[in-house]
Formats: C-alpha cells, sequence, structure tokens
C-alpha cells in the first residue's frame, strides 16, 4: 500500500482481511452492558442461527467489569433469553448481520466453560483477538462475569460468510 510519494507501510494480513470483510459487507458489530444483579451472573452471547446459512468468525471481542473479576469464555449452543439485536454492518448503510448478540441474567452459568482471565475494574480489555472463532449455525459463545453481582460490558466485532 502506497501513502505518498515513496512512502510505503506493511498492513498486517489481519487488518488487511478485516479491511477487505468491511469493504464488502460482511463485518460487523454489537456490544452490551449490563448492570449487576444480586445473586446472578451477566452473559453476553455471540449466537449464529440455526437458520442462517452462514458461519461467523469472530475477528475480536472486548470487555470490562465493573469490579475486580474475571471473565469466562464459554461455549452455549441454545440462544440466550434476551434478544439484545443483530450485527450492525461497519459498512454504513449495509444489511443488519444474521448474528444475534443475546443476554441473560442467571443464577447458574450457561455452557461449558473454556478459558477464564482476570480482569482489573473498569478496564476494558481485549478477550479475543484476530479471526479467534467461528460459530456455524445453531452455535455460540458467551462471555460472563466470574463472579455473581459484577456489571459486564462485552463488545463482539465478526464476519458472516
Amino acid at each position: 500500500m502506497r501513502i505518498g510519494y515513496g512512502t510505503s507501510i506493511t498492513v498486517p494480513v489481519s487488518a488487511e482481511r478485516w479491511y477487505s470483510e468491511i469493504n464488502a459487507g460482511r463485518a460487523f458489530v454489537r456490544g452490551q452492558n449490563i448492570g449487576a444483579l444480586a445473586a446472578n451472573f451477566n452473559e453476553v452471547q455471540l449466537f449464529n442461527p440455526l437458520a442462517s446459512g452462514k458461519t461467523i468468525t469472530v475477528y475480536r471481542a472486548l470487555c470490562s467489569t465493573a469490579a475486580i473479576d474475571g471473565i469466562y469464555c464459554r461455549t452455549h449452543n441454545t440462544a440466550l433469553a434476551t434478544l439484545v439485536g443483530n450485527g450492525i454492518n461497519l459498512q454504513s448503510g449495509g444489511a443488519a448481520g444474521v448474528g444475534e448478540l443475546r443476554t441473560a441474567q442467571v443464577g447458574a452459568l450457561d455452557g461449558t466453560n473454556v478459558t477464564l482471565l482476570l480482569t482489573v475494574a473498569n478496564t476494558p480489555i481485549e478477550r479475543f483477538s484476530v479471526w479467534a472463532w467461528q460459530l456455524d449455525p445453531g452455535e455460540g459463545i458467551l462471555l460472563t462475569a466470574a463472579n455473581v453481582n459484577i456489571g459486564l460490558s462485552v463488545e463482539y466485532y465478526w464476519n458472516e460468510v
């Protein structure tokens, strides 16, 4: 890529692909904040509906907790109770995605644990980066606070093909 006369830069392949996905109208984002609720875990899920006919690849996820805690990454192939909405196309004016952002406040954690990452209060962390997860139709992934009564904020970035 040329920027000016005699000046060139190197763009990482992963960033170039993400730029291409945005230009093609296949890149999406959606996020949600959930306040603390006594005796409940907060969960935020990216879910690929069974009838979507698409494969979702998670590019990255950003998250934070309202207190010093941890964030679990869990697989869960059942849609959570509350639909926040479908993915917002990063190509301004583009069609919405099929991927759904869903939330729940539950007394026991849903799904199967994959990993745990410790957090500092109100400090965003990149939970996944650079093409971290693939969801076929009917599959979901969720991020959840490790303890009850902890506020949670999550943003997922993904593409659909």
